[in-house]
């Protein structure tokens, strides 16, 4: 059976609005640079398809202010799958620091293939934050699987937003346990380690995910 991949590709200049592509809605995007100087896009897109799409992943271009091309990276959303409508955020990681202070703009696409709708069965029933005097940020809470099947390799994902709603971080963790039986509890503890941005921290936000579900 052939692998369907469906490609959308936009001009995104940095600190712009939503705009809609073929298949994703990017909700929004912002520019980070870190602790050590690299480059990180953070942003978040929305499945406006009419199927499930799986093994996402972000694609961007980097620009100068000439329009020079100076590199390119790619990163996996964090979900394994999004259902229709559903969003999830991502991140691509700029590596080449000789380049940061020339870029610009960039050009994003994405890349996926059909999957199937997986149940929103997982179910955060707490979750607090705190940061440490290192300078780190912790999320940590639980989760509840209501659904009738086991959910393996259960992780947590927070994204970060700073006063403004801009995200400024993105970070996961695996569930322990990492596989939830029928209706068991697990817990989850996500880490911002970027100490440039976390303390700018002033909103976050959790999703769920497993291999059969995900979070409401």
């Amino acid at each position: 059976k052939g692998v369907l991949l469906f490609v959308a590709t936009v001009f995104l200049i940095i600190n712009g609005t939503g705009y809609s592509l073929e298949n994703f809605n990017v909700l929004e995007q912002n520019k980070v640079i870190d602790q050590s100087g690299f480059v990180h896009l953070f942003g978040q897109i929305r499945n406006i398809s009419n199927e499930t799409q799986k093994t996402v992943t972000a694609h961007a271009n980097f620009y100068d202010k000439s329009g020079h091309n100076i590199g390119n990276a790619s990163g996996i959303i964090s979900l394994r799958s999004l259902n229709i409508g559903q969003v999830s955020p991502f991140e691509i990681v700029f590596l080449d620091k000789n380049q940061t202070n020339h870029f610009f703009n960039y050009t994003l696409n994405f890349t996926s293939e059909i999957g199937s709708n997986k149940p929103d069965n997982l179910v955060i029933t707490s979750a607090k934050s705190r940061p440490d005097i290192f300078g780190y940020y912790y999320v940590s809470g639980r989760i509840s699987n209501i659904g009738n099947d086991t959910a393996t390799n259960v992780l947590a994902v927070a994204s970060f937003f700073d006063c403004n709603g801009r995200m400024i971080g993105l970070s996961s963790a695996i569930a322990e346990p990492s596989n939830m039986t029928s209706h068991s509890i697990s817990s989850f503890t996500v880490v911002m380690d970027d100490k440039l941005q976390s303390s700018k921290i002033k909103n976050f936000s959790l999703l769920i995910d497993s291999d059969q579900y995900t979070s409401r």
